[in-house]
């Protein structure tokens, strides 16, 4: 790996300066996470990644996630794995990405099996190499929909929901139907919940699609998914 190893030293010393104990235990239970919290907010967060990204320069992909990856195989933290993340929102690094970077992100995903995770990589990283690499992408995303992780199923699900333009409608639903039925995955929280807010924030563009794809599939879909899907539309007639 060519991961930039300075940066990632600076970075986790001015996280570890940022700590918060008093703050760390409410997260960490907030979150249900095994991995212990520093307690540091997401904007003091950010703003320290940004500010190392800024001292230690990046200048290439591969370097880009070879960093990336390290700081988020070796987190002892939570903060630390989600500084990982945010290198990748920085906008000097971003754009470096490309599919090098797919498998990264396929690791991520299954290695951090959490909304917070998941929720992070598919509205920041998926919908940029969505634009930058159509092709490959909508292949990628079609074959997570079809995986035995929910969490890549989820990814794949809310992966446009960040775009404001080039949205791909069939894309969505493929990404969807797989997952309708009475299946152990199809009735997995997070896979019901993400179905629901991907179809939502589909339905503000085209809720009378929404609300015929809810019509159509109502006997497949969980109430919790409707109801998440229909929001926005019933909020707006009331």
């Amino acid at each position: 790996m060519a991961a930039n190893v300075a940066l990632l030293q600076a970075m986790n010393a001015a996280l570890a300066a940022q700590s918060q104990p008093a703050q760390a235990g409410a997260m960490q239970a907030y979150m249900k996470s095994t991995m212990p919290f520093l307690g540091i907010a997401a904007p003091q967060r950010r703003k320290v990644v940004a500010e190392v990204a800024a001292a230690y320069p990046v200048t290439d992909s591969q370097t880009l996630i070879d960093t990336v990856l390290q700081q988020w195989r070796s987190a002892t933290h939570r903060e630390q794995r989600y500084a990982a993340l945010d290198l990748l929102r920085v906008p000097r690094l971003r754009k470096f990405l490309d599919l090098q970077c797919l498998p990264a992100v396929h690791e991520m995903l299954l290695s951090g099996p959490w909304w917070d995770h998941n929720d992070e990589i598919s509205g920041q990283v998926l919908p940029v190499l969505l634009q930058r690499h159509p092709t490959e992408m909508k292949a990628a995303l079609r074959n997570w929909a079809r995986s035995d992780s929910p969490w890549l199923r989820r990814a794949a699900m809310l992966s446009q929901r960040s775009l404001k333009t080039g949205f791909d409608a069939v894309l969505l639903y493929d990404c969807i139907l797989p997952s309708l039925g009475d299946s152990a995955l199809a009735k997995e929280f997070f896979i019901r919940k993400g179905m629901g807010w991907a179809l939502r924030e589909r339905s503000y563009a085209a809720p009378e699609e929404v609300q015929a794809f809810c019509a159509e599939y109502k006997a497949q879909l969980s109430p919790l998914t409707v109801r998440e899907a229909l929001k926005a539309i019933r909020r707006r007639s009331d």
